[in-house]
């Protein structure tokens, strides 16, 4: 055997426990549901972002003042289990049609890359985790969330 094959084994074997010690903080997530109120009435659409220290930001999405598929590493995986900071977003849907028809020549086809977006619907400071003010203590098992947001 060659002098460099002989690293080949330990090299492999130590990149295997690399990967697989990598995926042991998946186990340790929570499952979230909650709601989302704005002045009392439930968040009609939006998105939560939650952060526990020293791990991967959680996302997910908000329907009908329903928290729903909070997901870290995979789809509806839940969040780390610590103290979290959260942010949500809320957008109304955008305009379109009254956008392209006060921005383009009738005779022009749109241009790709052009974004649209509704009007923010809840204070911006929520869109932050650290300026939200919006905190959870995500444990093991099932959390169940709520969040009143205020003007």
């Amino acid at each position: 055997m060659k002098y460099s094959e002989c690293f080949l084994v330990p090299l492999g074997m130590v990149a295997v426990y690399l990967v697989a010690g990598g995926c042991s903080h998946q186990s340790n997530l929570g499952s979230v549901h909650g709601t989302v109120t704005y002045d009392g009435k439930p968040l009609k659409r939006g998105a939560i972002i939650v952060e526990v220290e020293g791990n991967r930001p959680s996302h997910g999405q908000i329907e009908d003042g329903q928290i729903l598929n909070l997901s870290t590493f995979t789809a509806n995986d839940g969040v780390p289990v610590g103290e979290a900071k959260v942010a949500v977003n809320s957008f109304a849907e955008p305009d379109l049609a009254n956008h392209l028809a006060a921005n383009l020549p009738s005779d022009r086809p749109p241009e790709t890359g052009n974004i649209v977006s509704g009007k923010n619907q809840i204070p911006l400071r929520y869109a932050n985790p650290a300026t939200s003010g919006l905190t959870a203590t995500i444990k093991p098992g099932e959390n169940d969330l709520s969040f009143d947001l205020s003007k």
